[in-house]
């Protein structure tokens, strides 16, 4: 799997489905997630959007189907992909007794070639810390930071690496709305860089910033597209409103959306 600089990666999805316990959790879903764009999934609790991610990131295999990296299968070179991407989990994956700066030193040295010198590895913490928020934070415990704080730094260090792809699941809990703004607006950034961004979000506030909205319902697609389409999809004018659609869409039956 190339790792050329620059080259950019559109991830996709054919025919998904996954199943475990003799449950289905994702079902049929076929989707593309291009470099350059940013796509929200939302969806109901236990709709599927955990599942979808961690067969999109190889935490799950596939019961059926295929996730693709510009047309290739990413089960032919897994460590090729991983390398390609990062991943932003709910939990924490940090440990809570260093210092923030111990963690992204730590991270650095882990996953930057290893000729990368110690004042290019200090630039890029800095600069990671400044568009996080986390710059006055650097000497603190991680265990003394909010929650929201701690997420942050989860998402500094999966960015260390400079990933094409970055999957981020529910990054903005905890966060208040100024900095989900920001943290959009970092987003933002890193997909006019060229990066195919997806994060799962219960948040409706800044969906606007999005370029793509996937709604999943019961472990199937029930609408992929930008805002306005969705809207229009769903016969509803504020974003919210999506997911009483959602429920009455249960309680008449199921009938197609």
């Amino acid at each position: 799997m190339s790792e050329n600089e620059g080259t950019t990666y559109t991830l996709a999805t054919r025919d998904v489905s996954y199943r475990t316990g003799g449950s289905t959790l994702l079902s049929g879903a076929t989707l593309t997630f291009h470099p350059g764009t940013i796509t929200g999934i939302l969806g109901p609790s236990g709709s599927g959007k955990s599942t979808l991610l961690k067969c999109l990131t190889t935490i799950y295999d596939p019961s059926k189907g295929t996730v693709t990296i510009n047309g290739e299968p990413v089960d032919s070179d897994v460590p090729g992909f991983r390398r390609l991407l990062g991943y932003v989990p709910q939990d924490d994956v940090i440990h809570r007794s260093l210092k923030v700066d111990q963690v992204l030193q730590y991270a650095a040295r882990l996953r930057l070639p290893a000729e990368t010198t110690a004042e290019e590895i200090e630039n890029r913490i800095a600069t990671l810390t400044s568009g996080l928020g986390l710059a006055d934070r650097r000497t603190h415990r991680v265990r003394r930071l909010s929650g929201g704080q701690r997420k942050r730094v989860n998402i500094a260090v999966e960015l260390l690496a400079n990933p094409a792809v970055l999957v981020l699941d529910e990054p903005a809990s905890g966060l208040d709305p100024g900095t989900e703004e920001d943290l959009l607006g970092l987003l933002r950034r890193l997909a006019d860089m060229g990066k195919t961004v997806l994060l799962t979000t219960h948040s409706m506030e800044f969906l606007d910033a999005l370029d793509q909205i996937v709604v999943l319902d019961a472990g199937k697609i029930a609408f992929a597209g930008p805002l306005d389409a969705m809207l229009a999809h769903f016969g509803i004018t504020h974003p919210a409103d999506v997911f009483k659609a959602l429920r009455q869409h249960e309680e008449t039956g199921g009938a197609e959306l």
